[in-house]
C-alpha cells in the first residue's frame, strides 16, 4: 500500500466518520506505533528537501494565525513555528500528537489539538492553512467541505503540498488538488521531483 500524510494542547471527540477512514486510521496508528518518525521527517534528504521548498512558498511571515492540518510528528511545524505568532497544529493519531508536542515544547505559541478534518476544524480565522500531504485522504465530498470551510474563515494563504505518485485512496495528489480547486479556485502550482505545491491565495 501507498501511504503519505504530512501536523502540534487540547483534546477533541474524534468523527470516526471523517478524515481518515478506519483503514486508514488502523494503519497510520500502525506506523504510529513502530516509530514516531514513519516517514523520516527528521532524517530524509527528500523530506528536508520538500520542507525546504514548503516553507519558501509560505514565506517569511509573521502570521498572525496559522492553522497545519495534518501535522503528523511536527517536524515541520516545529520549523514553521518560529514564522507565526500562533500556530494550531492538528492531526488525528494519538501518537502523533505526542510527539509534535514534544517537538513543540518549547515553542509557547504553538499548540496541538486532536481532530479529525473537516468535522473538527477550530474556530479560526487563520492568515495561513498548511495542508501538507493530507489532501488524498480526505474523501472528495470532505474536501468540499473543507474547502467551503478555508472559503468562509481563511484570510491569508492556503499551502497544500502533495505527493504526486499513486495513492490507494479514491483521489491521488493532483486529483485531491484538483477537488480543492473546484471550491477555492485555481492556485499557482509549483512542480518538484515526487511532490507539488500549491499556493491558494485568499
Amino acid at each position: 500500500m501507498s501511504w503519505r500524510t504530512g501536523a502540534s494542547v487540547i483534546s477533541l471527540n474524534i468523527r470516526r466518520s471523517s478524515l481518515p477512514s478506519r483503514d486508514v486510521l488502523d494503519h497510520l496508528a500502525g506506523l504510529y506505533a513502530a516509530s514516531d518518525d514513519p516517514w523520516q521527517h527528521r532524517t530524509s534528504p527528500y523530506e528536508a528537501e520538500k520542507f525546504k521548498r514548503t516553507l519558501a512558498a509560505i514565506g517569511p511571515g509573521p502570521f498572525a494565525e496559522a492553522l497545519e492540518i495534518g501535522c503528523g510528528n511536527g517536524t515541520l511545524a516545529r520549523l514553521l513555528a518560529p514564522r507565526c505568532r500562533r500556530l494550531v497544529a492538528m492531526d488525528c493519531i494519538p501518537a502523533a500528537i505526542r510527539a509534535a508536542r514534544r517537538a513543540l515544547s518549547d515553542q509557547p505559541q504553538a499548540e496541538v489539538i486532536e481532530g479529525a478534518a473537516p468535522a473538527d476544524l477550530p474556530p479560526l480565522r487563520p492568515d495561513l492553512v498548511l495542508l501538507s500531504e493530507v489532501l488524498y485522504f480526505l474523501q472528495p465530498a470532505e474536501i468540499d467541505q473543507l474547502g467551503q470551510w478555508l472559503l468562509d474563515r481563511a484570510r491569508g494563504r492556503v499551502i497544500a503540498v502533495n505527493w504526486t505518485g499513486p495513492t490507494d485512496e479514491p483521489l491521488d495528489g493532483p486529483g485531491a488538488v484538483a477537488r480543492l480547486s473546484r471550491t477555492l479556485g485555481e492556485g499557482v502550482t509549483s512542480a518538484f521531483h515526487g511532490f507539488r505545491i500549491d499556493v491558494f491565495s485568499r
